[in-house]
């Protein structure tokens, strides 16, 4: 429809989600990367059983060699003609290495792989899952903050090297807290003023920011707000906001996935 003509057909291309056995990502689908065979199989499994065709590459994205090797295997063998969007969740990265096999280095060698591609048929979409937790750091999280605000500096820079490259797009979401596992236990001060969003929520809005080739979401809509006070708020007054809000204290309680 007229309506609807700015937007991108993303149900028209592959899309391919990394690390795909964990968090929101099984709301997307249909073709899976991940290491482990048996959640894969699983999600896959999850996904057909509501109509929608899934394949799965059992494949280390922290391996460069093995990106590259599963990224051939699914142009070949699935995209074909087709455009591809990729997916990147932002999965389980509070480990150490973040830069040798962390969510970073997995959304520079998967984009490397698919990328050039995707410009040669103007045709693709690269989502990243983000965290607002690239824009506002907390104590407890070194590592996991540092990955996203790395990523988000990589998304924003790629986005803008795109403005120029027909049918090629960048979306990054940045949702606040997730009711997933990853972090279980995590407090903050007023819960009922900032409750964790649901999986399916993130997933729907993310695929909605993808058709309408949207650059940036925020979620809920009020961290919006969060941009702005740290825009024009000194470094004083944002440890303020930080102690009241409990967000300062809000990993002292933290029992999920490391």
């Amino acid at each position: 429809t007229p309506a609807d003509s700015g937007r991108s057909d993303v149900l028209r291309r592959a899309l391919l989600g990394t690390c795909s056995c964990r968090g929101i990502d099984k709301s997307f689908g249909i073709i899976l990367w991940g290491r482990t065979e048996k959640c894969l199989k699983e999600t896959t499994e999850e996904i057909r059983t509501m109509g929608t065709e899934c394949h799965y590459f059992v494949c280390d994205v922290g391996n460069r060699e093995e990106v590259y090797q599963q990224a051939k295997a699914v142009r070949e063998k699935v995209v074909g003609r087709n455009g591809t969007t990729l997916v990147f969740p932002g999965a389980g990265i509070r480990a150490a290495s973040l830069l040798n096999k962390g969510f970073l280095f997995t959304l520079l060698q998967t984009t490397k792989a698919f990328l050039p591609r995707m410009l040669e048929l103007q045709n693709g979409h690269i989502v990243c899952l983000n965290s607002v937790l690239a824009l506002s750091a907390i104590p407890g999280a070194i590592d996991y903050c540092t990955s996203k605000a790395s990523s988000f500096a990589f998304m924003e820079s790629l986005t803008l090297g795109l403005l120029d490259c027909p049918g090629v797009n960048a979306t990054t979401v940045l949702p606040f807290h997730t009711s997933t596992e990853m972090f279980q236990g995590m407090r903050i001060r007023f819960p009922k003023l900032f409750p964790p969003l649901k999986p399916e929520t993130v997933a729907r809005r993310t695929v909605e920011a993808v058709q309408m080739n949207q650059a940036l979401l925020l979620l809920p809509w009020t961290m919006n707000i969060l941009v702005i006070l740290k825009s024009i708020l000194p470094q004083s007054a944002l440890e303020e906001i930080h102690k009241f809000s409990g967000s300062y204290t809000c990993m002292n309680t933290f029992k999920g996935r490391t």
